[in-house]
């Protein structure tokens, strides 16, 4: 009944406050913000700084925190912003093979992605010259190369010991999804790492369990997919008081917390499940059609339905502060667990429909980049035009908002159209709220894409 009363309150606002969307100016801003994502990608390395092929993307502090010292945006190269736009495209081309600039972006994109590559792993920083040593004291590996940002300040060894991060799902997943959209767009073919890959690292016999994890009560032993691909630190017997003490104490070598020079480190030194995480496991998994024999699934599915059932919208990942970052993952993930996730769908899609705004749009916490509303409003569209094409039932007038509204709010200069990228990305746990990844090229790739989508769903009412 309460979601009957949602749709007829939109319906009305739709019809009194909007225009009926027109195709070809759909389209128009679609071509325009192709060759916006064009005109930005870079064309020549700069040193250790920018990279050819790469699209723009920024790191930065919302406010002074220890040990990363002041609030400023500075630009970064990393591998989750890259794969993500580089996957956002290829699934437009594929639908779309007329979209012919694009290929010419995604070719010029890999040999940029590939560098963050390990063996069939990957990682959310490339490896670099370290700022400064990373030890006081030898041996010292030679020539070693440490994963880190490429701009940002980090002045004391702990905090670049810190940065020296291990291989984790998330990369390995969009990265490895990249590789494989890259094969189909240009018949070559690359290794892309298989289901075993994940399965190594599953939740469950441990002797650890992250504080964030326990303090949310994600279920222990959950058999979902663990965020890095390392070991994590053995506890003989772990409890909650005795994670607080190495807490407290992570300055100090002998915490778990502590991050060793030329050690890969997995923060915290506990592993975590992450539902956004997790369902971008799945996505490549079932794309490359490895999902039936994918160990993480049923834990995937628990983890999913927890999150659903408890309304942890805004707490889903613990690097995802964005509230709707989980309904675009779980519309993408739903296809190949339907039936799995049958009710919990139409859970996430009566929230979608109860808390969108007046004027189209959503919003996510007042912390998070000042409710982050073009970025909440496109990942909510995202997932709406998702379960519609699955067959739910969307309301038409929701869905038009929801565009609307983005396309009021786009950046125009010259004939290159753009939106100012939000919170894609954080640094997780303690610096959740605070450490923001953007990209205007990632926010621009999600909604010309969400344009693309609407335009193929609704084709005959235009």
């Amino acid at each position: 009944m309460l979601r009957f009363f949602y749709i007829a309150i939109f319906t009305f606002v739709v019809n009194s406050a909007y225009a009926q969307l027109n195709k070809s100016q759909l389209q128009q801003v679609l071509e325009s913000s192709l060759r916006y994502l064009e005109e930005v990608q870079v064309k020549k390395t700069v040193n250790d700084s920018i990279f050819e092929g790469e699209w723009p993307s920024t790191m930065g502090l919302k406010n002074g925190f220890l040990y990363l010292g002041k609030a400023y945006p500075y630009r970064d190269s990393n591998c989750f912003t890259q794969a993500n736009i580089y996957n956002l495209l290829a699934e437009m081309y594929l639908a779309d093979t007329s979209l012919i600039s694009i290929r010419s972006m995604l070719s010029k994109a890999t040999l940029e992605l590939i560098s963050y590559q390990d063996s069939l792993e990957f990682n959310f920083w490339k490896k670099l010259e370290p700022n400064i040593p990373l030890s006081r004291k030898g041996p010292h590996p030679e020539d070693y190369l440490a994963h880190r940002p490429t701009n940002f300040q980090l002045k004391t060894r702990f905090i670049n010991n810190a940065a020296d991060i291990a291989n984790d799902a998330d990369d390995t997943s969009t990265g490895n999804l990249a590789l494989y959209y890259h094969n189909l767009i240009f018949d070559e073919k690359r290794q892309i790492a298989s289901q075993k890959t994940f399965d190594l690292y599953i939740d469950r016999n441990r002797n650890n369990y992250h504080w964030f994890n326990f303090i949310h009560k994600l279920p222990k032993e959950s058999g979902a997919y663990m965020t890095w691909l390392a070991p994590e630190v053995y506890f003989k017997h772990w409890n909650f008081p005795w994670q607080v003490a190495h807490n407290l104490v992570f300055f100090l070598p002998g915490s778990s917390c502590f991050p060793h020079p030329y050690t890969p480190y997995v923060p915290w030194g506990s592993n975590d499940i992450d539902a956004v995480v997790n369902c971008n496991v799945l996505y490549y998994l079932a794309k490359t059609g490895q999902i039936e024999s994918a160990a993480g699934k049923d834990g995937v599915v628990r983890v999913l339905k927890h999150v659903v059932k408890k309304e942890r919208w805004s707490r889903a990942g613990i690097y995802y502060p964005n509230r709707y970052y989980i309904h675009y993952t779980f519309s993408k993930t739903l296809p190949y667990l339907q039936k799995e996730l049958k009710n919990e769908s139409l859970e996430v899609l009566d929230h979608l429909i109860a808390s969108q705004n007046e004027d189209g749009s959503y919003s996510s916490r007042r912390k998070v980049n000042k409710k982050d509303i073009l970025q909440s409003t496109v990942y909510a569209l995202q997932a709406l035009l998702n379960f519609k094409k699955l067959g739910l039932d969307v309301p038409d007038q929701t869905i038009e908002a929801a565009l609307n509204f983005l396309v009021s709010h786009q950046r125009e200069d010259d004939d290159k159209t753009s939106w100012e990228g939000g919170v894609f990305f954080s640094g997780g746990t303690v610096v959740r709220n605070v450490l923001y990844f953007k990209s205007d090229a990632y926010t621009t790739a999600l909604v010309a894409q969400s344009i693309q989508k609407y335009l193929a769903l609704f084709d005959s009412q235009l």
